[in-house]
């Protein structure tokens, strides 16, 4: 990685999951993604209602970082069905930080970086410790960073306006 702790975005996915109101679930499995099925994993993040006000695709608000967050763990499953990240907590992908007397702007603090996992999002999930209990509905929101295999990224560094795929 660099010096700076810059990461090089080469794909990104969003991802939410919602939490119905009253839920009294603990188990929160990754619906199908099919632009991440067989990709490399190079980065998760995960967001609270502090970072954004609601979620891009089904418009909720976010979940609590104190309320929900703080008694959440993920689970990643590759295609063998190995759990290669097992009951991690999910704020230790929560990397954004916000001091208005440093900057008007996020800044990343302490990001986890994966090393190209394929993972299988279907049989991957996130777990609480209770039942959410939140009084509305609300999300879970990620963003995935990732690439395609490397024979594939190869083929598109081809495209352009004059040769397109």
């Amino acid at each position: 990685m660099d010096s700076n702790n810059s990461q090089k975005i080469i794909r990104h996915e969003w991802i939410e999951i919602p939490v119905l109101a009253g839920s009294t679930l603990t188990r929160f499995n990754f619906p199908d993604l099919p632009n991440l099925r067989n990709v490399l994993l190079f980065g998760l993040k995960c967001y609270d209602d502090t970072m954004l006000d609601a979620s891009i695709n089904n418009q909720l608000p976010l979940l609590s970082k104190t309320n929900i967050l703080n008694k959440s763990y993920i689970t990643l499953v590759n295609y063998g069905g190995k759990e290669f990240l097992k009951q991690a907590p999910l704020q230790m992908f929560n990397t954004n930080s916000f001091d208005t007397a440093l900057s008007p702007n996020f800044y990343e603090t302490y990001a986890k970086y994966f090393a190209g996992q394929r993972v299988n999002w279907p049989k991957s999930y996130i777990q609480l410790t209770t039942g959410a209990g939140n009084v509305a509905d609300q999300t879970y929101a990620l963003s995935v960073y990732y690439s395609m295999p490397p024979a594939i990224e190869r083929a598109e560094d081809d495209f352009s306006f004059r040769n397109k795929g």
